[in-house]
């Protein structure tokens, strides 16, 4: 290689890290409008998902149909989630005395039992540090709406202006290469985003439903709330099902005086969760999500850095759509194969 080549060869390396540096500048300076517009094209894939099921299903049917009913799924579902973050917020977070008191409790019986000096909870973390950390939770959820009214912007532009998006970029698109380039990219996006979505929905269905019949039959207040934020955390790889369980076994401290309730609880929740995410989980996703699970933790940590919660609820599908654009660029095709878990971050060609 001579000298000028090298020298452009550099070149290109710098151009690519000054553009990562500045997109991820960009994603973290424009999060209040970025997050916002990702949630609604996630959201029009599933429209275009229940599109697709209904015109399999029902070919009969108006090829609108399948995407009013798809919309009026997720509708129902902001709307009485609205609905139970209002009616058991409350409830929920004035449990959280009590459980420090049960906590407090805890660990000065753990300080006998070794020897040391009795332990509290405002050693470790002042009280009111941590009502106002839990009641910030609590104002995030319901300010849900003024973002839901946001997302539904987007998400109504985004279904009216679909068909003709894909006609300008198929004018703008002349070069056939291209064109199937750009096909199969969004082929894959939308295969791989759909596929993922389909699987968590599923088996956050199942598992919030069976803990919602587990924590109703114990009686403990907030059931319908703490089962909705199981459903959600179900979205989160790796570490959300765990630490959505988990929750309402800490509620529960506040609420009942026994133990009995919360260890059943505790190992009623954990186990339902450890059954369905390593053993149905695996068959599901086999064959349908084409990332390597080390990706999958990487674009967590990186996703919830920037953008928190939302961030972590989105870091799969954004990670899916990074793999499938990587491998339209050439120059970054080698960090596609890296990203997928066959080598074949489009899907192997028929």
């Amino acid at each position: 290689m001579d000298e000028g080549s090298a020298d452009r060869q550099s070149g290109r390396i710098a151009l690519w890290i000054l553009c990562a540096i500045g997109c991820g500048f960009a994603v973290y300076a424009l999060r209040p409008i970025l997050i916002p517009f990702a949630v609604a094209v996630l959201l029009l894939i599933i429209v275009e998902g229940v599109a697709d099921a209904q015109r399999r299903a029902l070919p009969q049917w108006p090829g609108w149909s399948g995407r009013a009913i798809g919309v009026l799924l997720i509708a129902a579902f902001f709307v009485g989630s609205l609905l139970v973050i209002t009616a058991q917020a409350s409830s929920v977070a004035d449990q959280v005395a009590r459980i420090v008191a049960r906590i407090d409790a805890l660990l000065a019986i753990l300080g006998k039992r070794v020897g040391g000096d009795s332990l509290a909870v405002a050693a470790l973390l002042d009280e009111g540090t941590l009502r106002a950390a839990i009641s910030m939770l609590l104002d995030s959820a319901q300010s849900l709406a003024s973002v839901s009214l946001l997302v539904a912007i987007y998400l109504g532009f985004l279904l009216v202006s679909r068909v003709a998006v894909s006609k300008r970029l198929s004018m703008v698109l002349t070069n056939p290469q291209h064109r199937a380039i750009a096909i199969d990219v969004t082929a894959a996006v939308r295969h791989g985003t759909g596929e993922y979505l389909w699987v968590q929905t599923a088996t956050g269905i199942l598992i919030a439903g069976v803990s919602w019949v587990i924590m109703a039959v114990l009686g403990q207040d907030g059931a319908s709330l703490l089962a909705l934020v199981i459903f959600l955390t179900s979205y989160i790889p790796v570490i959300g099902p765990f630490l959505g369980v988990s929750i309402p076994a800490i509620f529960a401290l506040g609420q009942f005086s026994g133990w009995e309730e919360v260890l059943v609880l505790l190992i009623g929740l954990q186990g339902i969760n450890f059954l369905v995410n390593n053993l149905l989980v695996p068959r599901l996703q086999s064959q349908r999500l084409n990332l390597d699970p080390t990706v999958v933790l990487l674009s967590l940590a990186l996703w919830t850095h920037l953008w928190g919660i939302a961030g972590a609820l989105l870091s799969t599908p954004l990670a899916v759509l990074a793999m499938a654009s990587a491998s339209a660029i050439p120059g970054l095709r080698w960090l596609a194969v890296l990203m997928s878990t066959d080598g074949y971050p489009l899907g192997r060609r028929k």
